[in-house]
């Protein structure tokens, strides 16, 4: 099997761009090996925030003239970047194993990140299941982390045998989810950690709130609050207040 492999950089965030190259090569090279193929070229884009995607055109055409797959390395966003949605039916695609991000999985902050501490959502636009990071925009690092996350929505009930209506009868109540908590050591300046995970299709149902709990600079506890209501996310950064 021939496949052209297509990689995403970033030259305007360079840390980013290394980082996500080198995660790129890593899962083409992964699914290479369990597909029993082999690389027959590669085409590397200099992702801007405009939609000019040249090197993905030649990439394609050479798919067509070849007869070879397309093997997209990656469509997770790069730094500030979007993430990658590509619609393509004319040449066969195949995509390249995503790298972990569970929870407590460290990056770079973006270069346009805010700051102050926010909600991180680098695929906000996207309606799948996607990583929510503690952003550090600070020049300070953070310690002793506790993040507690709660959701509630009135769109589903649950039974409640404790509370009657009029005729007596038991009473339903709010449905929330069970509370999680997690922890992390430290998270250092200009960097963010997963810290849970976000499905469009479920938790916009629900009003979510995320409270973080930290030590200061000044080994001084401080407690942030966000709130996710029920709607499409608004921006890939979600303010933490007291």
């Amino acid at each position: 099997m021939k496949v052209i492999a297509y990689y995403r950089v970033r030259p305007n965030e360079p840390a980013h761009s290394d980082i996500a190259l080198q995660e790129q090569r890593e899962a083409v090279k992964t699914w290479i090996e369990g597909h029993r193929a082999a690389v027959q070229t590669e085409y590397v884009e200099p992702e801007t925030d405009g939609f000019s995607r040249p090197q993905l055109r030649q990439a394609m055409e050479d798919c067509k003239q070849s007869g070879a797959t397309l093997l997209i390395a990656r469509t997770e966003a790069i730094g500030s970047g979007a993430e990658f949605c590509p619609r393509i039916s004319s040449i066969p695609v195949a995509f390249a194993p995503e790298p972990s991000r569970e929870r407590g999985y460290v990056s770079l902050a973006p270069e346009k990140a805010p700051p102050d501490l926010t909600l991180y959502f680098p695929d906000f636009r996207s309606l799948k299941n996607m990583p929510v990071y503690l952003c550090n925009g600070t020049d300070a690092a953070i310690r002793i982390i506790t993040v507690r996350t709660i959701s509630l929505t009135s769109k589903f009930t649950t039974p409640n045998p404790t509370i009657a209506d009029k005729t007596g009868s038991p009473s339903e109540q709010p449905l929330s989810t069970t509370p999680t908590t997690f922890s992390l050591d430290r998270l250092d300046a200009r960097h963010a950690a997963v810290i849970d995970r976000y499905d469009p299709m479920f938790d916009s149902d629900f009003v979510t709130t995320f409270e973080i709990t930290f030590l200061d600079q000044q080994e001084q506890t401080q407690r942030l609050t966000a709130f996710l209501n029920a709607a499409p996310l608004p921006s890939a950064y979600i303010a933490l207040k007291k």
